[in-house]
């Protein structure tokens, strides 16, 4: 029983083993990560258009639940600058009308939390967490690289004190530098004040709580010369109230039908970016992340957090590299955290009202350009190029028409171009090397000799229905290069671990044509799960037993030859 609930609940595996200066470790780590999410939660809140009231609520239930949940020590549960991003065009997208932080706005984006958690919870349940491993890294890397820019570009309305309207990045630049003559020049000192002072903390001062001292200094300045009486816009008042459980409003089925679709992207892009951060970090600290387990805890973190008013949260990762920093020895440290922001909710939410919007415009744009990532395209260009390309079209589609469809392109990129490499298998002919038993592509390795009464060739792909074709189209090749009918046929399986049913049709084929024209087809290497297929599907019947050996060298014997093979291979 109690096995099954620290199955449950990690963090119930502390007990026992859990010291006095643990605790004060994560005492300390739990208060600076709540230094720094306070202004990044009210910020992130912002760019998703809640109020800060629902963004703090956003940093204490989804976090507290994942510290019962997770299995990552370090992980940051709370709001995020992309899924922030991801909620806004949602909403607007499924109720154009709604204006942000209105009733209707925080109506749809509390449920719209309660959404993502429901489908978090089910991919869960279902144990759908390997789905994540179908997103490859150079994809990832450019969807965030473009998504950064996105977000960076939505803060230019409130950095510059106008009126900007949506649409993709670059018509979004594009409106932002026709409205710079009508900037308002108050609000721009104070967003490029800003960038900079954060800038220059991050290069100067590095373990200062940037954001957390911009807030206040920013906030004082605020009160003490009237920003709001010369333009510049704030935060307004933030009501301190606890969240308190209520089911979330439904609005008109059409809408909630409409949010499904962006429900389910969200659902995905939040675990992706959580699901990564944690594995990085139990790697380095060499203990298991459980990837459905996350997505019950990122999940159910979604579902309480949409029942006590909160948006949209996941894993984010500049709070959990603070943590890490910190020193956070358990999930203890998420608790101080998510209890200290409940603190400052009750006792100094009347601090936030004179906060200004480009403070909190500029803590975005720093946090977010970060990410940008431009040596991940020139890196994969040396060695990967078909990765490369995914990166780009990723990066380039996001950018035109948004995270949604950029991920959704990115995906399909990439198992497409997986595709295309999977149907064109690398075949290598194989020679044996001089004085030895070894045999080696004959193209890396120019000393390896070719027996020219033999065709020897290493497949070096699992064989289905799209590529199987060109493994007998690389033997009539062969064939009709040397002007000879070979004595043998030798297929080197050592790589092959899968073969569907097109490839057993085509291998009986093969084999039938050969013995036909008085030449024996022998499979070398074979594994044992695909002897089992052989049998089961009659393809060795074509084949025979006889003509199945455990290496290449004895294939080669099999046919009596003793002497040294002289030919050599011309590339």
């Amino acid at each position: 029983m109690l096995n099954a609930l620290k199955g449950l609940f990690p963090i119930l595996n502390l007990k026992g083993h859990y010291t006095r200066g643990a605790f004060g470790q994560d005492v300390q780590a739990g208060l600076t990560v709540a230094v720094m999410i306070i202004p990044q939660a009210i910020a992130y809140g912002l760019l998703a258009g809640v109020t800060p009231e629902v963004a703090l609520y956003a940093s204490i239930v989804p976090m507290t639940v994942y510290a019962f949940l997770g299995t990552c020590r370090e992980l940051s549960v709370g709001p995020a600058a992309l899924i922030s991003l991801m909620t806004a065009q949602a909403v607007m997208m499924v109720s154009p009308a709604a204006t942000q932080g209105s009733e209707e706005w925080l109506t749809i984006a509390i449920l719209l939390a309660f959404m993502v958690g429901a489908v978090q919870v089910a991919l869960g349940l279902a144990r759908l967490g390997v789905l994540v491993n179908f997103i490859s890294r150079p994809v990832v890397n450019g969807f965030m690289s473009a998504a950064a820019l996105i977000i960076a570009a939505s803060q230019l309305s409130l950095a510059m004190g106008v009126s900007i309207p949506h649409g993709n990045f670059f018509a979004v630049m594009g409106h932002a530098i026709e409205a710079a003559p009508n900037a308002h020049p108050l609000t721009v000192v104070l967003s490029v004040a800003c960038i900079g002072a954060l800038i220059a903390m991050k290069r100067f001062a590095p373990k200062w709580p940037a954001a957390f001292l911009l807030v206040a200094v920013s906030t004082l300045i605020s009160v003490a010369f009237g920003l709001s009486e010369h333009g510049v816009t704030i935060v307004g008042e933030v009501q301190a109230d606890l969240p308190r459980p209520k089911l979330p409003t439904l609005p008109d089925f059409e809408v909630v039908r409409a949010l499904v679709p962006h429900a389910v992207a969200i659902a995905w892009v939040g675990f992706m970016e959580s699901i990564s951060v944690a594995k990085t970090y139990g790697f380095q600290h060499r203990y298991d992340v459980n990837a459905n387990q996350e997505l019950n805890a990122v999940g159910f973190g979604n579902l309480f957090g949409g029942l006590f008013g909160g948006f949209v949260t996941t894993g984010n990762i500049s709070r959990t590299v603070v943590a890490a920093q910190a020193g956070v020895q358990s999930q203890i440290g998420a608790l101080i955290t998510a209890g200290s922001v409940l603190l400052t909710l009750m006792l100094f939410a009347p601090a936030f009202t004179h906060l200004p919007k480009p403070a909190l415009a500029a803590i975005i744009m720093v946090a977010v350009v970060g990410i940008v990532d431009f040596e991940e395209p020139r890196r994969l260009l040396d060695f990967k190029n078909r990765d490369a390309l995914a990166l780009v079209l990723t990066f380039i589609t996001t950018l035109l028409f948004g995270v949604e469809i950029g991920i959704l392109s990115g995906i399909g990129s990439s198992l497409a171009m997986h595709l295309l490499h999977t149907s064109t298998p690398h075949i290598v002919e194989l020679g044996r090397e001089p004085g030895t038993t070894h045999y080696r592509d004959v193209i890396r390795h120019p000393d390896a000799r070719i027996d020219p009464d033999l065709i020897i060739l290493r497949i070096d792909e699992s064989l289905y229905f799209a590529n199987a074709p060109v493994l007998k189209d690389a033997i009539e090749h062969i064939s009709n290069e040397r002007e000879v009918v070979p004595d043998g046929v030798i297929l080197d399986f050592i790589a092959v671990n899968d073969l569907d049913a097109t490839a057993l049709e085509i291998l009986e084929l093969i084999a039938d044509e050969l013995r036909d024209a008085g030449t024996r087809l022998i499979i070398a290497e074979l594994s044992s799960p695909l002897m089992t297929i052989l049998e089961a599907s009659g393809t060795l019947d074509h084949i025979g037993r006889e003509n199945l050996f455990h290496s290449v060298n004895g294939a080669v014997n099999s046919f009596g030859l003793t002497r040294e093979p002289t030919k050599e291979h011309t590339p």
